[in-house]
């Protein structure tokens, strides 16, 4: 075997085991990638503050750049864990729905596209399961890639979904143009804000100190101490 039949298999060999862990539901997931997904170059950000959705579904995940995300309900429910309730299930909330929408240029999420068609074939059939009917969602809203707040959706569903497109009235004909845009509204049962920037507030750092009885195990000597011979 030459050397470009060598690069050529590890290529595939690359490849391959990459659509098998996607296609066995294994999670190739760089959060810090996530937050630094990529807006189209013409979109224009105040303070450079964009937002990625995280989708998780059975089969894979999929990152996007969003363009438009709003909560639409929500802040009057509570996460609910065995320490509020020992009988609340899981991840489950508690006295509103959590719904939210978001927008994002046509493309990119195949996955998702799968759950949007799904829930428009079943949606006289409330109780029926399919594959994509359920999944996860993680909003990051962060400035070059810090993380500024992240909201995590659980268990959620497509329950609308249409494709628009959006221009600044007649300036798309002469100069600015067009563009396509996915629209989606979803409902979930669980619901939990993060707060990235107070919990590194919170992080109490240990002093590095030793006791009296570690005073015999010489790894434990700081710098410039030695033990002195009678």
């Amino acid at each position: 075997m030459n050397h470009k039949n060598a690069i050529t298999m590890t290529t595939l060999s690359v490849i391959a085991v990459f659509v098998i862990a996607s296609f066995v539901g294994f999670k190739i997931v760089d959060i810090d990638a996530a937050t630094m997904a990529v807006q189209p170059e013409k979109f224009v950000f105040v303070e450079k503050i964009s937002t990625t959705a995280l989708f998780e579904f059975r089969d894979g995940t999929e990152m996007v750049p969003i363009q438009q995300f709003t909560q639409t309900s929500g802040f009057g429910t509570k996460t609910l864990s065995g320490a509020d309730d020992p009988k609340a299930p899981s991840a489950k909330t508690g006295r509103q729905t959590p719904t939210f929408t978001l927008e994002k240029i046509v493309g990119s999420t195949p996955y998702l596209y799968e759950a949007a068609d799904q829930a428009q074939k079943n949606q006289l059939n409330a109780g029926f399961e399919y594959p994509y009917r359920i999944f996860d969602v993680t909003i990051f809203v962060a400035i070059d890639g810090t993380v500024l707040r992240s909201f995590e959706y659980h268990d959620c569903r497509v329950t609308s979904y249409a494709v628009s497109t959006r221009s600044d009235n007649e300036e798309g004909y002469t100069g600015k143009g067009f563009a396509v845009v996915d629209q989606f509204t979803f409902e979930c049962v669980g619901y939990v804000p993060l707060n990235p920037s107070m919990d590194k507030m919170n992080v109490v750092e240990k002093a590095k100190t030793i006791g009296s009885s570690d005073l015999s195990q010489r790894n434990q000597w700081g710098p410039g101490f030695t033990s002195k011979t009678p």
